[in-house]
Parts: structure tokens; C-alpha cells; sequence
């Protein structure tokens, strides 16, 4: 019975994990689109990290955790490579969302409002 919290537990705190990654993973794109000229950039190497953090979760981390799950906890806890899918073709959305926000509030404070 013990063990059975033990993998309730690990689940839980792997979900938790992966939900602050992406969090920290858009909040560090934000912060790069803040350098001179590095908003199309942002987009674009944040499209490629948001593939690569699905990638992470969705492959490597299960065979990481492999020994220390069994087969249905494993299912439940990690996404399925449909998530992995889902980021390479549409994993631009979250950055740009992300960094025309903070285009948006920066021309708000410095006052740009012209279009350009």
C-alpha cells in the first residue's frame, strides 16, 4: 500500500514539474523577446523549445521512469506522443500569443502607438 502512494505521489509531482516547465519555458521566451530586435526570433526558437520540452516529456522522461512505475501509472502520468505532434505544428501559438502580448504592453508604455 505504501508503494501505491509512493507512485501517486511521483505522479502527481511530475505533472506538477511539467506544467512549471512549460510555464518557465514562456516566461523565458518573454524574456528574450525583450532583447533589440529578437521578436520574430523568439517565436521561432520558442516554437523549436516548446517541441523539444514535448519531446522530453513525452519520450525520455518515461523511459527515465520506466523502473520506477509500472505500466499504468506510466500511461497516466506522461503524455501521449500526440502532445509531441501537437507542439511541432502548433507549439508556435503559445510564443507568439506570448511575445504580442508583450509587444503590446511595451508600445503602451513607450508610447509607439503609430502603425507601422
Amino acid at each position: 500500500m505504501r508503494t501505491g502512494n509512493m507512485h501517486v505521489m511521483l505522479s502527481v509531482t511530475l505533472q506538477v514539474v511539467m506544467f512549471a516547465s512549460f510555464i518557465a519555458l514562456l516566461v523565458l521566451i518573454w524574456r528574450v523577446s525583450k532583447w533589440p530586435r529578437w521578436r520574430i526570433r523568439a517565436v521561432v526558437y520558442g516554437w523549436a523549445a516548446v517541441f523539444l520540452l514535448a519531446i522530453f516529456w513525452t519520450a525520455l522522461m518515461p523511459r527515465c521512469c520506466r523502473n520506477l512505475m509500472d505500466s499504468s501509472t506510466l500511461a497516466n502520468t506522461f503524455p501521449d506522443g500526440t502532445i509531441a505532434m501537437a507542439a511541432l505544428f502548433g507549439g508556435w501559438f503559445w510564443p507568439l500569443i506570448v511575445v504580442g502580448i508583450a509587444n503590446c504592453r511595451d508600445r503602451k508604455t513607450t508610447g509607439n502607438n503609430h502603425a507601422a
